[in-house]
């Protein structure tokens, strides 16, 4: 019974992480705010900052390997996701995608808070750019997929 229990328990922590991570893009642009509305002092401010940038590579790790294993199955199947076949190289790609994700948050998180140093930055302005720092990772394939894509067009014409 105890075994049960234990199981139930972790089954309900992972629904619940998953959760945060699904919902974390909304919360980021939409918690800071409603505090700053509702005249939060600096010391929960400075919390929700800190809570923040521990949580940001997580959650781009995670939906930046989302993003590119999505456009991978597009790719590999035409647009007929039944034709995937799961491998090992589909694997090494989500693991890849998330330690770019993960990494390229944790490196751009620092020279943001150090470039926030640096000019002051009030909370407001603060939290309006730091959800593009945390995403700054999956927008920096977005353009550069972007600009390859009308360099083969431009070549191509």
């Amino acid at each position: 019974m105890e075994l049960l229990k234990k199981l139930g328990q972790f089954i309900l922590m992972q629904i619940a992480i998953l959760g945060f991570l699904i919902a974390a893009p909304a919360l980021f642009l939409a918690v800071p705010f409603v505090m700053i509305a509702n005249g939060a002092d600096s010391d929960t401010m400075r919390g929700v900052a800190i809570i923040f940038l521990f949580a940001g590579p997580l959650v781009s790790a995670f939906w930046t390997m989302i993003v590119c294993m999505v456009r991978r199955v597009k790719r590999m199947t035409n647009g007929n996701p039944h034709a995937y076949k799961c491998s090992v190289q589909g694997s090494f790609a989500a693991f890849g995608w998330m330690l770019y994700g993960f990494f390229g948050t944790l490196v751009a998180e620092v020279a943001f808070v150090l470039l926030a140093q640096v000019v002051n930055l009030t909370p407001v302005v603060w939290f309006a750019a730091a959800p593009f720092v945390v995403f700054s990772p999956l927008l920096l394939l977005w353009a550069w997929r972007r600009l390859a894509s009308r360099g083969r067009a431009c070549v191509a014409w």
